[in-house]
């Protein structure tokens, strides 16, 4: 066997036992089988966390909206409270762990033939030498892509996460270990909630009336951590050039942590129909957008 074919053999070996191939885990692969427990755990920890710190200081810290008359204009609407928001609404959350690997073969062998080099002669003019040879390009593609898509839904009445906050003054984020990449951040609930409640202050969106239950307000925050790595041996002898392709062998891993959040009224131990299929699109918009970043480039 050539030298050539078992450094093909050998690659595509590698490649059948690298990422893309199995089910990826959850924890990274300088972790150990117990982080899977400890990310899911800290992740979660942390939504439940903040939401509850954000209906905290919306409902019993911040005060009410009050607006300033201006003179000549009518008067500006009261400050209006919350109890609406308390005994009336839920919170509908889900969160998407979704790991992606994928492995990717390119070979290429170039076959090469020297010729003796051609001198064509001109009248009244130096010849001039042409150096001639024959070459044959051969390559291939071999790829594989695993996804792992995990999902957690958590349902809350605003009264529970009330009733359950923690104290403002602890530290919701977790301090990083092993387990995990990234989610170290504020994840901006609070920031969102008040924001969104804020048109009801102002008298523009009835909020409070439940008869129709259509409101529903909605929060949704990615993350994404791309790390991709390559290899690419080159040898370049009289017969033959390899390796020709731009990269032999390449991996990847794509961590993504997505988070939906939607407040809305409750029936029936659920979200209102209105509010759970504002829920449901933002998903089914989530699960489209995943799935068209992971076709392959063109």
């Amino acid at each position: 066997m050539s030298k050539a074919c078992r450094v093909l053999l050998g690659a595509v070996s590698l490649l059948l036992t690298s990422c893309g191939t199995y089910v990826p885990d959850i924890q990274e692969f300088w972790g150990t089988p117990d982080d899977a427990k400890h990310k899911v755990i800290k992740v979660a920890g942390q939504v439940v966390c903040e939401l509850r710190r954000a209906v905290r200081r919306v409902v019993i810290t911040d005060r009410p909206t009050e607006f300033v008359q201006t003179p000549g204009a009518p008067p500006p609407p009261p400050p209006r409270d919350l109890n609406w928001f308390v005994n009336k609404w839920a919170v509908q959350v889900t969160l998407n762990l979704i790991i992606v690997e994928n492995t990717a073969l390119t070979p290429g062998v170039s076959l090469n033939n020297v010729y003796r080099n051609a001198t064509t002669t001109f009248p009244g003019a130096a010849a001039v030498t042409t150096p001639q040879s024959f070459s044959l390009g051969l390559g291939g593609t071999a790829s594989s892509t695993a996804t792992r898509n995990d999902k957690l839904n958590m349902f809350f009445t605003v009264k529970e996460l009330l009733y359950g906050a923690p104290s403002i003054e602890k530290p919701c984020i977790p301090p990083p270990t092993d387990a995990d990449v990234f989610l170290q951040s504020d994840l901006k609930i609070y920031d969102w909630l008040s924001a969104a409640l804020l048109p009801y202050g102002a008298d523009i969106v009835d909020y409070a009336n439940n008869s129709t239950a259509q409101n529903a307000i909605t929060h949704d925050v990615k993350f994404e951590i791309v790390s991709s790595g390559n290899i690419n041996p080159q040898w370049k002898l009289v017969r033959v050039t390899a390796n020709t392709s731009p990269t032999l062998l390449a991996a990847g891993r794509d961590r993504t942590q997505e988070l939906i959040i939607t407040f809305g009224p409750a029936q029936k131990g659920m979200l209102a129909p209105a509010a759970a299929s504002s829920h449901q699109a933002t998903e089914t918009g989530a699960a489209v957008g995943q799935a068209i970043q992971s076709l392959p480039a063109h």
